[in-house]
């Protein structure tokens, strides 16, 4: 008795250990939630909420369906007070068949197609064989009838017969054959249509399925959630606005969107969504800095074998490197080494093992020291470059936009769109004419950014009184800044330029010519109008070898403190003037203006040479008439 006893608490003990065995061994599937977003311009964070319940104590829990488009590097996990993550580990399995829904729907589709596909064809094949059976038919009823009608007693009735049912039948053929046709050219269209659909789908991935297993503790009983974060590649987003204007000009109603694209494999349903402008960075730890290192070497005249492109390699970057450089090949040796600098940083920033951190390090400090070596060895051209150098894209500080909302986001080919935010902003609108360009007189908008956030770049359309009046693009704007925006040309204003008279005399050593201009204004519509008249002088850099004098002008130039620091020396002039109503024709409102060119009589006026730097000035200038 007391055997048995003994007998069978043993086997309820081992029993119940066999049980903690494989309950901390256990391991079961489990999809989990995305819950979260936050979308960069080229990857997206993705977490997902994993519901973990059971008893207290070790657990494996294999988190599936994850996406095609997942960095396998980038999973990490986090729990609460009461749960220790101690590995998170990326495995594929290979599956028999497409495990995603809409993909199994679109194979399914395939296989039908294919099959309908065969048939068609195995139709086409026996009508040929039709066809040639009533080939051998017709060819017996010859060699027969002319037998009879040799021997007199041919059957002119059953030829016949037989005569109009091989056309019936040849008929009936035809029309079979052009409708099989028809059918398979249809059925290889809808094949192509479905294999571009599916290859959409899946591309980039394999017939296998993606999982994370999370190895964790739990200190207590009962459910509690595991937040696994993954970043996935196939998605993006970029800003667009819609600028309203109404009939008032007060305000300008701004919508600041996101253009999306979403192709990582999986949908976001109902998700918080974050907008973010930062890189990714998975590195715990920031690049090296390696020594500088330099020594000398005889100074030799600049090499020319990259002239065409206008770069050098960075094996080059020796001797010379940075005198005898035109400005142009300098700014495009800058621009070269910023955009692999900045494609080495985002590596840098999810770089997590140590020799893939030393290799991009040293990468990064190779271009750090070009950029260094021209600093050290750069001439006046050099020089003046770096000085002017904009900073670098991505060196400002990184914007993030939350939405307020839950968001639905499908992973599709083409693009999807969602609000960020809506505002009114106050408007001052204006015209600006330069009839030495164009006719047309266009309308702008000072707006002030009063919203809560900042504006980046990106492109506009805009909208006067509900119409479409083109489209344009603004500028990264912060709060509290004001910024400039086009709504289209002004069909009711026209503007034009003529040259009223020149004068030219010659004293000692010199020639001095003087121009008088008109520059006049039409406005065809019931309003008084506010116009910026914008006209030029020639402009001498330096001005020692031609002199430019502005003389007696009808109308006062502009006082407006940016035109007079950045436009005003530079040769540009501006009035700001009324336009009355119905003022066309000889009303037409006018200004006169007269200036003189005085320079050695032995020479004539003429453009520079190079255009590439005074190109470079002008777009730095389009660029300040963007913002205030």
């Amino acid at each position: 008795m007391h055997l048995r006893n003994w007998r069978r608490q043993a086997a309820m003990a081992v029993a119940s250990v066999l049980a903690v065995l494989a309950a901390a061994g256990a391991a079961w599937a489990v999809d989990g939630r995305v819950a979260e977003v936050t979308l960069y311009r080229g990857q997206a964070q993705i977490t997902r909420t994993v519901p973990v319940d059971g008893a207290a104590g070790s657990l494996e829990v294999v988190v599936t369906g994850l996406p095609e488009q997942i960095v396998p590097d980038s999973l990490f996990a986090e729990g609460a007070d009461d749960v220790e993550i101690r590995a998170v580990r990326f495995r594929t399995r290979a599956v028999g068949e497409e495990p995603r829904d809409e993909v199994r729907a679109l194979d399914e589709q395939i296989r039908e197609t294919q099959q309908q596909t065969m048939l068609a064809q195995k139709k086409l094949e026996l009508l040929g064989k039709r066809a040639a059976y009533l080939d051998r038919m017709e060819t017996f009823s010859a060699e027969t009838a002319h037998g009879d009608l040799s021997s007199g007693v041919l059957d002119a009735e059953a030829l016949e017969r037989v005569t109009l049912f091989a056309f019936e039948q040849r008929e009936q053929i035809a029309e079979q054959e052009v409708d099989l046709q028809r059918q398979m050219h249809d059925l290889n269209e809808q094949m192509q249509l479905l294999q571009r659909q599916r290859g959409e789908l899946t591309r980039g991935a394999e017939r296998t399925v993606r999982e994370a297993v999370l190895f964790l503790h739990k200190q207590s009983d009962g459910p509690v959630d595991v937040r696994l974060n993954y970043l996935v590649n196939g998605c993006g987003w970029s800003p667009a606005y819609t600028m309203r204007a109404g009939g008032e000009r007060q305000q300008v109603s701004v919508e600041y969107n996101a253009l999306i694209h979403q192709l990582t494999g999986e949908n976001w349903d109902d998700v918080r969504l974050t907008l973010s402008t930062a890189s990714p960075a998975l590195a715990a730890a920031g690049p090296g800095l390696a020594p500088f290192h330099v020594t000398l070497q005889p100074e030799v005249v600049a090499q020319t074998p990259n002239e065409a492109s206008g770069q050098q390699a960075v094996g080059d970057l020796f001797g010379n490197y940075g005198r005898g450089m035109s400005r142009g090949q300098v700014i495009d040796n800058l621009e070269g080494l910023n955009r692999k600098k900045i494609e080495l940083q985002m590596q840098a920033g999810n770089a997590v093992t140590f020799q893939s951190n030393s290799t991009l390090s040293w990468d990064l400090n190779t271009f750090a020291c070009a950029s260094q070596q021209l600093e050290i060895n750069g001439d006046a051209v050099t020089l003046s470059v770096l000085r002017n150098e904009p900073s670098m894209p991505g060196e400002g500080p990184s914007l993030s936009y939350r939405l307020s909302g839950p968001v639905s986001l499908a992973s599709r080919s083409d693009q999807q769109m969602v609000r960020i935010m809506q505002t009114d902003m106050d408007s001052h609108f204006y015209h600006v004419a330069t009839p030495v360009l164009s006719p047309y007189v266009y309308r702008e908008a000072e707006l002030m950014n009063a919203s809560e956030e900042d504006l980046l770049a990106g492109p506009m359309t805009a909208y006067l009184d509900g119409r479409f009046v083109g489209r344009g693009e603004i500028p990264t704007v912060a709060r509290g800044q004001t910024f400039v925006v086009g709504f289209g040309a002004n069909p009711q204003l026209r503007t034009r330029r003529e040259l009223a008279d020149r004068d030219d005399k010659v004293q000692g050593g010199n020639r001095e010519t003087r121009f008088d201009y008109r520059l006049f204004i039409e406005n065809y519509s019931n309003q008084p109008t506010d116009v910026r008249l914008v006209d030029r002088l020639p402009h001498a850099e330096g001005g020692a070898d031609i002199r430019v004098t502005l003389g007696d002008t009808s109308d006062d130039i502009s006082d407006d403190k940016q035109y007079q620091r950045i436009e005003r020396p530079m040769g540009l002039l501006r009035w700001d003037v009324q336009v009355a109503a119905n003022a066309a024709g000889d009303d037409a409102r006018q200004i006169d203006y007269s200036y003189a060119v005085e320079y050695d009589r032995q020479y004539v006026v003429s453009l520079p040479s190079s255009k590439q730097s005074l190109q470079e000035e002008f777009e730095r200038l389009q660029r300040d008439r963007q913002k205030r």
